[in-house]
């Protein structure tokens, strides 16, 4: 992204770049991988309930010695811009975009599950290759692994239910 200028890509790049901006300047940050489990309660595109099977979601966090590992999501601020007065952008100094980037810079809200942190993973069980990071749904058979972003071939529903 540095090199190309090129700032679009999937959250797990978005944030994949702060992580390593973070890094270089000798902060300790990492990548989350989860799903969106519930309607955000303040911006549309940043929740999803009920069928919850594309709301797979990567986060970053840095850790701040004084307050521990801290929230931070620069990809669903670009969301925002993107998506939430579709087909229109907004604009990166709209007032919602301003809170967007203040809250998610320290915050998030807690309509979000994560479940793993690790990089370049071998599956149990596996005769494949490891993978990037565990975010979406894995499947392999006697014929190989299939993929998991192919969204005509790979077929997995999740539903989510508040109790």
């Amino acid at each position: 992204m540095l090199r190309t200028g090129y700032w679009g890509g999937k959250c797990a790049d978005l944030n994949a770049l702060y992580v390593g901006l973070a890094r270089a300047v000798g902060l300790p940050a990492r990548d989350v991988y989860g799903i969106r489990c519930a309607p955000s309660a303040e911006f549309k595109n940043l929740g999803r309930g009920d069928d919850i099977s594309g709301a797979q979601h990567c986060r970053a966090e840095v850790y701040l010695s004084e307050y521990g590992w801290v929230p931070v999501d620069p990809a669903d601020v670009r969301k925002l811009v993107l998506e939430e007065n579709a087909p229109t952008q907004l604009a990166v100094d709209d007032l919602k975009v301003r809170q967007a980037r203040t809250k998610l810079f320290g915050a998030w809200e807690m309509n979000w599950l994560p479940y793993k942190y690790g990089h370049d993973l071998q599956l149990p069980e596996s005769n494949g290759p490891e993978i990037g990071f565990l975010m979406y749904p894995q499947c392999e058979t006697a014929n190989g692994r299939k993929d998991s972003l192919d969204a005509k071939k790979f077929i997995c529903i999740i539903k989510a239910k508040e109790i």
